[in-house]
């Protein structure tokens, strides 16, 4: 089990860590009712995770993903393949002209990208749609795929893969949890440091989203390599 979850560590952190998710989040705990609306996405995110989890442990187990003679070489394509794609997206979005903001948040005058717009108040409707958009059209979908492919290929039994892909679900809705739990505990000054964090956040984001391509990028093309030729 540890090395599996060892192996995973690129995907647990990349999962953990991602800018337009910790957004998502802290727009929606300024909401009128936030812990309803943080379930609702958070927990659609997490339910879209773990669909696609078991569709991978069926998927792999009925094909004996498991038993493939070269499973370094299996992972070590899906690592490249993700890294290039990192690499790419990382590279446009340093390139690229920001996009003009025309909407902000009334209360503040903060601009917010246009994926953003729609959760200052959110109806569940809009919640549960938005949150599998960020979930499906989101860099972590890759990374949640590379992981799962690590997982499907691992030559282990079927209890720890099932908890690999527990361990990665639940690294997918910390973005969600941890915000959550400091808005409820800390107060108005944790609330006050949260909604500095999320404008920074705001005026960052492209080149938020550009390092954090670039550098998962990097690690996942040169594990993807390392795998490949060793």
């Amino acid at each position: 089990m540890g090395d599996v979850l060892a192996a995973l560590a690129p995907e647990i952190i990349g999962l953990a860590v991602t800018p337009a998710a910790i957004v998502a989040c802290l727009l929606l705990l300024g909401s009128a009712r936030p812990y309803r609306n943080v379930v609702v996405f958070g927990g659609t995110v997490l339910v879209v995770y773990a669909v696609l989890g078991a569709v991978a442990l069926v998927v792999g187990r009925a094909s004996s993903a498991h038993e493939t003679d070269a499973p370094g070489t299996v992972r070590g394509w899906i690592g490249l393949v993700v890294g290039v794609l990192f690499l790419a997206g990382g590279v446009a979005a340093v390139v690229r002209r920001p996009a003009t903001r025309r909407a902000g948040d009334a209360s503040t005058g903060e601009e917010l990208p246009a994926w953003a717009r729609g959760l200052a108040s959110p109806r569940v409707p809009v919640l549960v749609g938005s949150a599998v958009v960020l979930a499906l059209v989101n860099p972590n979908v890759a990374i949640y795929v590379s992981g799962l492919g690590s997982v499907v290929t691992a030559d282990v039994t079927l209890g720890v893969q099932v908890v690999a892909v527990l361990v990665l679900v639940v690294a997918a809705v910390l973005d969600y949890v941890v915000p959550t739990v400091v808005y409820a505990v800390t107060g108005l000054p944790g609330r006050r440091q949260l909604h500095a964090v999320r404008a920074w956040l705001v005026r960052n984001d492209r080149m938020i989203g550009a390092a954090v391509l670039l550098v998962f990028g990097m690690v996942f093309t040169v594990r993807g390599l390392v795998r490949l030729l060793g």
